[in-house]
């Protein structure tokens, strides 16, 4: 959680270069919450609880179930069966995926994982939301300004849960490695990734960009495979056919429906 904190804090450190957000601050409060702070939070709780990483990786992406249910119970977007059956497609190919696992797991660490994901949820629906009304979340301001809020929440965290000595014994040259990480997951992974994130957002339903986050243990899988020569287990490559096979068939869906 330090590390996420110092990741949301160095985006926040834009503030005072970037004007006021037009938004109005109970939804840079709701976003930057949901989003930033119950995500991360849920998620290294998870995993100090013992949940394996390559786990949360999976289990975060029930941020589609999530999505998909607050924007039905907001009357923001209406499933057809199609849709629904692709997703579920995708879904039962993360789920062949997360099966694959010798580990014993307690509920109460799937429990906040799965908290976690369904504040990734809140945020897509709040992007939602905003371009409904109008108004534009794939903004620098935007983000700039709701990434003080997990900063300041995850870093009050982390002083409750986490022992902090192994940063600073850290040497030279696994510091400078620890700062460039730092720098990207800020500014390429946090920053640019979710402008690009809320800008499909803003633009399609979330039930056409939710999913595309399902290709995050695929592509895991895949590096490893190619990459770091690890082996590929029928049920990873089981789950990976199914998973792919459901995203083609919702966006088959989307095009048609754009039409």
């Amino acid at each position: 959680m330090a590390f996420a904190s110092l990741r949301f804090g160095l985006v926040a450190l834009l503030i005072p270069f970037v004007p006021r957000p037009t938004i109005n601050w109970s939804t840079i409060l709701l976003y930057g919450t949901g989003w930033g702070a119950v995500q991360f939070s849920g998620l290294f709780l998870a995993i100090h609880q013992g949940l394996p990483t390559s786990l949360s990786s999976v289990l975060a992406q029930s941020q589609v179930f999530f999505t998909l249910l607050f924007a039905v119970v907001f009357r923001l977007e209406r499933l057809c069966m199609r849709k629904v059956l692709s997703l579920g497609l995708a879904i039962t190919g993360v789920s062949v995926i997360a099966s694959d696992q010798t580990s014993v797991v307690s509920s109460f660490a799937i429990a906040l994982s799965l908290f976690g994901a369904s504040g990734w949820a809140s945020g897509n629906i709040v992007v939602r939301m905003v371009a409904i009304d109008g108004q534009r979340s794939d903004s620098l301001t935007f983000i700039v300004w709701a990434s003080l809020i997990p900063a300041v929440v995850l870093a009050f965290m982390s002083a409750q849960f986490e022992n902090h000595q192994t940063i600073f014994n850290l040497n030279p040259a696994a510091a400078f490695r620890a700062i460039l990480a730092l720098i990207y997951q800020s500014i390429g992974a946090l920053l640019i990734g979710t402008l690009a994130w809320n800008r499909l957002l803003t633009h399609y339903p979330a039930s056409t960009v939710s999913p595309f986050s399902l290709l995050t243990p695929l592509i895991g899988l895949s590096i490893g495979y190619l990459l770091w020569g690890e082996t590929l287990s029928t049920a990873a490559f089981v789950g990976s056919i199914l998973l792919f096979l459901g995203l083609i068939s919702n966006l088959s869906i989307a095009k048609v429906q754009s039409k």
